[in-house]
């Protein structure tokens, strides 16, 4: 007679065998130093740059470096809804990734990430506006990113759009904003790295930068970088 209690199964049970993955990781330079699209570590990719696409926004700009693609509208100045006097004008950053944009889809509220670019967006723009011009005004800068090749690339890219609507939209400014980004992997510096070499970073860092007045406005470093490397 059987007990119908007892688990039926087999008395010697065997631990499965675990195969390591044969993947090997990719070589990220080539033997004449040269990345995957060609270029050097040294080198950016090509930019295209182009105003007033957007003919409902008081400016905006459309970037294209390769596979990232950003677009930017500027609303206002217009009046702030707030009641409270302000001597400074308000400014607003808002991004969001189109569902598309990622290797896996985005969803369509915004997310912490979102809301994180957004403010860093803000602090690295901020201080080129005159926003004292601008009293009881709001300005707002929405940037939908269309194709996205690397976190920190993308960021830098839309710091630059961002400004040069900003512009577009005759608000007064005391320099543009340009910005760019590196990564640091095996111990060299990456300029302008996609998404292929983001995912070798150890760290990576973006600037944001007025040149006319030689000033820097924002400064994102993340990772664990070596002294010596990120001084260089």
């Amino acid at each position: 007679m059987t007990d119908r209690k007892r688990i039926q199964g087999p008395e010697v049970s065997v631990a499965p065998i675990i195969i390591k993955s044969a993947t090997k990781k990719k070589c990220l330079l080539d033997g004449n130093s040269r990345r995957h699209d060609g270029r050097s570590i040294e080198d950016i990719r090509p930019i295209f740059l182009k105003t007033g696409l957007i003919s409902q926004a008081n400016g905006s700009a459309f970037i294209e470096l390769c596979q990232t693609k950003i677009a930017c509208g500027v609303y206002g100045p217009r009046q702030t809804k707030i009641p409270s006097f302000n001597g400074k004008g308000n400014l607003n950053c808002e991004i969001k990734f189109a569902p598309f944009s990622c290797p896996k889809r985005r969803q369509p509220y915004r997310d912490a990430q979102e809301k994180e670019l957004s403010q860093l967006i803000y602090e690295a723009l901020a201080p080129s506006i005159r926003l004292d011009l601008l009293p009881k005004s709001t300005i707002d800068i929405y940037i939908t990113i269309l194709e996205n090749d690397g976190t920190a690339s993308c960021l830098a890219a839309a710091v630059t759009c961002a400004s040069v609507a900003v512009a577009d939209a005759g608000i007064e400014m005391l320099d543009l904003v340009p910005a760019c980004s590196v990564s640091y992997i095996d111990g060299r510096i990456y300029m302008d790295s996609d998404l292929i070499e983001e995912q070798h970073e150890s760290g990576s860092l973006v600037l944001s930068y007025m040149p006319s007045l030689k000033e820097i406005t924002h400064i994102l470093q993340s990772g664990e970088v070596d002294l010596a490397l990120a001084t260089q």
